[in-house]
């Protein structure tokens, strides 16, 4: 009895050690992405802030820092779900495998919760790829700007269109869109293609 308590203690502290470690790695690289902190965000933190009396912290230091705490408690979150589920997964793998039966589903917030992480870890790949071709200064070729400009001027912002300079964030973002594409489509792919050989192998 004594083993069994031990052992299911271990287990949970392996899962919250893994989960804040996790969550850690996955909020750093989400932080290295080139994105502004969401409106939606600045939000939520200026009224959790304004609900428990201290609107002092909300100034540009301490609401970045705010943010990436925020960030982190839900990349671990969502790394224990993953952790949690799939060890459970794993279980009932096993004793599907022995009795002969079809692999069980993985439950649909274990898969949310992991391509979420994977979106994350994609980005950042896909913003790596990227790099290279937004360094300064940065060459825009004719076709790109007509994808660009047509996208502004669809969209009602045309007047941005005028400059080069004005194009480089669009154009910046484009790029990363399509190094994430480039990098996302083919792990989907195989992440089928696996969920599709694992089920005939059973079958």
């Amino acid at each position: 009895m004594i083993r069994k308590y031990a052992l299911t203690a271990f287990c949970i502290v392996v899962h919250l050690v893994g989960s804040l470690v996790g969550g850690w790695y996955i909020t750093c690289l989400f932080t290295l992405l080139p994105m502004e902190m969401p409106l939606s965000v600045e939000r939520s933190i200026r009224f959790a802030l304004s609900t428990t009396g201290n609107n002092d912290l909300a100034n540009p230091d301490d609401m970045e820092m705010l943010a990436l705490v925020l960030y982190w408690a839900i990349a671990t979150l969502l790394t224990a779900v993953v952790l949690i589920g799939f060890k459970r997964w794993i279980s009932r793998l096993i004793i599907a495998r022995k009795s002969a039966e079809a692999i069980p589903k993985l439950p649909w917030p274990v898969t949310l919760a992991a391509s979420l992480l994977a979106l994350v870890v994609i980005s950042f790949l896909g913003w790596q790829l990227a790099s290279p071709l937004t360094r300064y200064p940065l060459h825009i070729p004719g076709p790109v700007k007509a994808v660009v400009r047509f996208y502004l001027s669809a969209t009602g912002r045309g007047a941005r269109s005028d400059l080069d300079e004005n194009l480089i964030l669009y154009v910046m973002d484009l790029y990363w869109a399509i190094a994430t594409l480039c990098i996302g489509v083919p792990v989907v792919l195989c992440c089928l293609a696996i969920r599709r050989f694992m089920r005939r192998k059973t079958s």
